[in-house]
């Protein structure tokens, strides 16, 4: 999860008043836009590399908002927030040291109440619906976040639902405990008792999804390539361990 201090703290950077060509050049938005630019036979992105930064900003501004809304009002869903839910997200997201204070006042006005997460997944959504991989990496560290205090509250559980709902994701399975980290079965998003013939579609849509030739050929930033990568490696080794497990070959 290195990727999202890298990209969390480049939009807070900008949210917070930073240098606008600090932030775009290092983070997805940017590096997205950078990849686009230099296809020779590209399109200019929004009309030109000024509105093409102005977008950029605008998109990272919704970032660091949203993202930060969403971790602190489910934090709360579950009830008071929590000192290892509060580490948690600065584990996932690592920020800048001179952020913090900013962050801190965003993050204690969301919290006041798991009410109107709803809005800020849409404005997520709707900003970043040409990458579902970010959208997807920040489903699974909310679910990460609400697994720091223990194992998935069926309200948070709930509000992870209609996150991916709101992402296009719905349907996806949630990690219920740490160990669910390590099953094969919850890595692949299926119950165990499923058949073969479901757990081979879920393989090959995961498959589809993470193939980092497929986000290379969408445009999207070598961070998320290497991520995919190695979670194509971990979707692999799940599928090659329950072949095994009920003597498929």
């Amino acid at each position: 999860m290195a990727i999202w201090g890298k990209i969390f703290g480049a939009m807070v950077g900008f949210g917070l008043g930073h240098s606008l060509m600090g932030v775009v050049l290092g983070v997805a938005v940017g590096h997205w836009i950078d990849r686009s630019f230099a296809r020779p036979t590209a399109r200019p992105l929004f009309g030109g590399t000024a509105a093409a930064l102005r977008e950029a900003a605008r998109r990272q501004q919704i970032f660091t908002e949203s993202v930060v809304t969403l971790a602190a009002k489910l934090a709360k869903a579950d009830g008071p927030v929590t000192r290892v839910e509060v580490d948690a997200f600065k584990a996932l997201f690592v920020l800048p040291p001179g952020q913090m204070g900013a962050i801190a006042d965003l993050w204690d006005r969301a919290r006041e109440t798991p009410d109107g997460f709803e809005a800020a997944a849409r404005q997520l959504a709707e900003c970043f619906a040409f990458a579902p991989p970010l959208l997807a990496e920040v489903l699974n560290a909310l679910n990460r976040v609400a697994l720091a205090d223990g194992p998935l509250h069926p309200a948070e559980e709930a509000f992870l639902a209609r996150v991916a709902e709101i992402f296009g994701l719905a349907g996806r399975r949630f990690h219920h405990d740490e160990r669910d980290a390590a099953d094969p079965y919850a890595l692949l998003g299926v119950a165990r008792g499923a058949d073969m013939a479901e757990i081979k579609a879920a393989w090959r849509r995961l498959s589809r999804e993470n193939h980092p030739d497929a986000l290379a050929a969408k445009g999207m930033p070598q961070d998320y390539i290497a991520i995919a990568t190695k979670k194509m490696a971990e979707i692999n080794a799940a599928y090659d361990r329950i072949r095994t497990e009920r003597g498929e070959h």
